[in-house]
């Protein structure tokens, strides 16, 4: 019995680590809801099989490929932009120009004071010292303070320009496209990122350079 729980305890934790290094290092930051689902299925699933003498090892084996397998498939199918929106959700702003923006405080559940204690938590002691603040995927807040920097936006992400975040930035997909002509990529698709920020341009990271060696990165001054 005691060997089988070793024998349990050592296939978990091999398990746990492959599983860790197929998925990604987000699954350990919790960056998204299918993150902390995982959390929860392993940690049942090994406890579980350990926990049970009568489930044989291979159980365990077994299930770990199918659970790995799964969210292989559904990263895969996350490139497109309605599946990722539906599992990953969306940012959203909870406070704009020093307004709150109430529809979103109602839709989150989230109270005044579960937002105060947020904002002290980094270092943010008045609603007077903030511009805005963002609500992220992972549940924590991204906040614009005042005289600091503008926000910069995320507009191509894995060669999928993000609509959202197009939307966000006052601009439209025309302008990112003739832009990103004029720097001497057109098409979107065989791009890693686009980040654009106001008043300083784009910074633009191609998938990979024709001969496989590491992407070069560029800073374009762009209106």
């Amino acid at each position: 019995m005691y060997l089988s729980i070793a024998i349990k305890l050592l296939v978990g934790m091999l398990g746990v680590i492959f599983f860790l290094r197929i998925s990604g290092k987000t699954q350990m930051a919790q960056l998204t809801p299918l993150d902390s689902v995982n959390s929860f299925v392993l940690g049942a699933l090994v406890g579980g099989v350990i926990y049970n003498p009568d489930t044989p090892v291979w159980y365990l084996v077994f299930a770990f490929a199918v659970w790995t397998a799964a969210n292989v498939s559904l990263r895969y199918l996350m490139r497109f932009h309605r599946i990722r929106r539906a599992i990953k959700g969306d940012s959203v702003m909870l406070v704009r120009d020093r307004r709150l923006v109430m529809r979103e405080f109602r839709r989150n559940g989230l109270e005044m004071e579960q937002f105060r204690t947020m904002l002290r938590e980094n270092g943010i002691f008045s609603m007077f010292d903030v511009d805005d603040v963002r609500f992220e995927t992972n549940g924590r807040i991204t906040i614009s303070r005042r005289n600091e920097p503008p926000e910069s936006y995320l507009l191509v992400n894995g060669g999928k320009v993000m609509e959202d975040a197009l939307k966000r930035s006052g601009k439209g997909k025309r302008w990112l496209l003739r832009h990103l002509r004029q720097a001497g990529y057109p098409d979107a698709e065989k791009l890693f990122c686009v980040e654009w920020t106001p008043g300083r341009g784009f910074y633009i990271v191609p998938l990979e350079e024709p001969d496989g060696r590491d992407a070069a990165k560029e800073t374009l001054s762009a209106d």
